[in-house]
């Protein structure tokens, strides 16, 4: 709404976007961060990338041990009608009875239109059932065909007559997709390290949780901001 242009109006002239940062390293008591095209020297640093890219990026490299992130495939259906439902219709977000996936959700839920004879759905299937290591690795070796049969055996359980109405399927591979809470890792002294903001460089990733939900990503940002706004509004020994 109007709320977000204000904004974007205001911060637009500081916004760098397509801006791929490939360094971060400490200068005095400041940070200098290098990207494809500039330096800047930064007041203070906001790291909001998953925690296991920052000792590729930040020097010195800070410790991650602990983190282990499942891979997840998601797929946008196209579909030019919509199929026949066993149980119940479709709603906003949907699981199926005894599927190893996650479901759905129909990405037009939010349509104004009083009738719609196309929709997107969006599924979503962690490979949490094996070392995130070895799910990778069969994530890299299957194909496009191998998932377009699991997606639409998946979903034929719920909707046998999906396949006639597909004429589409935009398949995305995500080798760490989410933070997977191995045990003792919400109470290990690396994650309460990295999830208390101090000094200059903060993380705000919501991997420090424990589990990537927007909740925490939201909590972990603001944050990660308060302090930072702190340190800029005057508290300058902060290092």
């Amino acid at each position: 709404g109007w709320i977000v242009r204000r904004l974007l109006e205001r911060l637009g002239p500081y916004v760098r976007p397509n801006a791929l940062v490939y360094h971060i390293r400490p200068e005095g008591l400041r940070y200098r961060v290098r990207t494809e095209e500039f330096d800047y020297l930064a007041e203070a640093v906001i790291f909001a990338a998953p925690v296991f890219l920052a000792p590729y990026i930040i020097e010195p490299a800070p410790r991650v041990e602990g983190f282990e992130y499942s891979p997840w495939i998601s797929a946008n259906l196209t579909l030019e009608r919509w199929p026949q439902s066993q149980g119940v219709e479709p709603a906003w977000d949907n699981v199926i009875f005894d599927s190893p996936s996650l479901g759905y959700v129909v990405a037009t839920h939010q349509s104004l239109r009083t009738h719609q004879e196309k929709t997107v759905w969006t599924w979503y299937h962690a490979l949490a059932y094996a070392p995130p290591a070895e799910s990778r690795r069969f994530l890299l070796e299957t194909t496009w065909e191998y998932w377009r049969d699991f997606i639409l055996d998946d979903l034929a359980r719920a909707h046998p007559d999906i396949r006639g109405c597909v004429s589409r399927i935009d398949i995305m591979r995500m080798g760490h997709a989410m933070v997977r809470p191995s045990v003792g890792f919400v109470f290990s002294p690396v994650r309460r390290a990295l999830a208390q903001p101090a000094g200059r460089l903060v993380y705000a990733a919501s991997d420090l949780s424990g589990f990537s939900i927007f909740e925490e990503a939201q909590y972990r940002g603001v944050r990660a901001a308060d302090h930072v706004l702190r340190v800029l509004g005057g508290l300058r020994s902060v290092s």
